[in-house]
């Protein structure tokens, strides 16, 4: 959602009229974005302020951010001018709306966490490295096991409440250090004892497009609704979900639940409940594809 609102502001200014000269604005906001989200990478020290290398990694940074608003802003002037719509908006509104995102992405990913991931894949990059042995391979197996359970281990302080979306954001960012599969097996060797928040985030993991195709034939999304059990909640996620993949990807349906499997999970919950819509719209979705299998 954060991350949305930010992408969202010079695109709704593009469509909105606004002229070129709100764009440095945007850039700003970009970096501010960057500096609070990402402090460790910033220069520190004074002495750092004045390293050439510093002011080279700050004028990168800079200069895909600027690519980043222009194109935003680029593309909503185009939709405007190609679909002729006319956006009326408040002169400050996506401004504020772009600015708006870094206090939620903050509240959603406080300081410490990303400190704690950040120590975490320093270690075991160490560990990679330490791996080129003999028996390379096996040491690599190892320490990307360990890679990936170092990673994980934040989504086991995840209060029990926390929302689904939140902790998609959670796994957005680990999927850019760990493969989906792997992600997939770290999130399976937790799920002994695991609360709910841990267990949603498997169920979101498990029904993803991208492992269920990098894990075509494990059945991903049947995991998932094992896990689900007889939570009502973690149930309708489940569903929901998996829906939403059979949308996305049609070929996805041999490795879900079949029918029976459905039918007798809806069988448990209420015909008119949040669960038991979920699960018939997932058993028609599951029957209409059927035929392709």
């Amino acid at each position: 959602m954060a991350t949305a609102c930010l992408y969202v502001g010079p695109l709704l200014a593009g469509m909105g009229g606004y002229g070129w000269a709100v764009v440095p604005v945007f850039i700003a906001i970009f970096l501010l974005w960057l500096i609070v989200l990402r402090p460790q990478e910033w220069p520190q020290t004074a002495a750092d302020w004045q390293s050439p290398d510093s002011w080279l990694a700050i004028a990168t940074r800079a200069v895909v951010q600027t690519l980043l608003v222009v194109i935003c802003f680029g593309v909503g002037r185009g939709l405007a001018g190609v679909a002729g719509l006319s956006v009326t908006l408040p002169f400050m509104g996506p401004i504020f709306l772009s600015l708006l995102a870094i206090p939620i992405a903050r509240l959603a990913c406080p300081p410490g966490q990303s400190a704690a991931i950040n120590a975490f894949l320093d270690d075991a990059l160490t560990e990679v490295e330490a791996a080129a042995t003999p028996d390379a391979e096996a040491g690599r197996r190892a320490a990307a096991r360990l890679f990936a359970a170092r990673l994980t281990e934040p989504l086991t302080e995840l209060r029990p409440d926390t929302e689904a979306s939140v902790i998609d954001g959670h796994l957005a960012a680990l999927r850019g250090h760990l493969e989906p599969e792997v992600l997939l097996d770290a999130l399976h060797d937790r799920l002994v004892d695991a609360g709910p928040a841990l267990r949603r985030a498997f169920i979101l993991q498990a029904t993803d497009p991208l492992t269920v195709e990098a894990c075509q034939g494990r059945a991903a999304p049947v995991q998932a609704m094992q896990v689900a059990g007889d939570d009502p909640a973690l149930l309708e996620l489940f569903a929901e979900r998996c829906a939403l993949l059979l949308d996305q990807n049609a070929d996805a349906w041999g490795d879900c639940p079949n029918e029976t499997a459905l039918d007798a999970a809806r069988a448990r919950f209420p015909e008119q409940s949040g669960v038991g819509a979920a699960l018939r719209a997932l058993i028609q979705r599951n029957r209409a594809l059927a035929p392709l299998a």
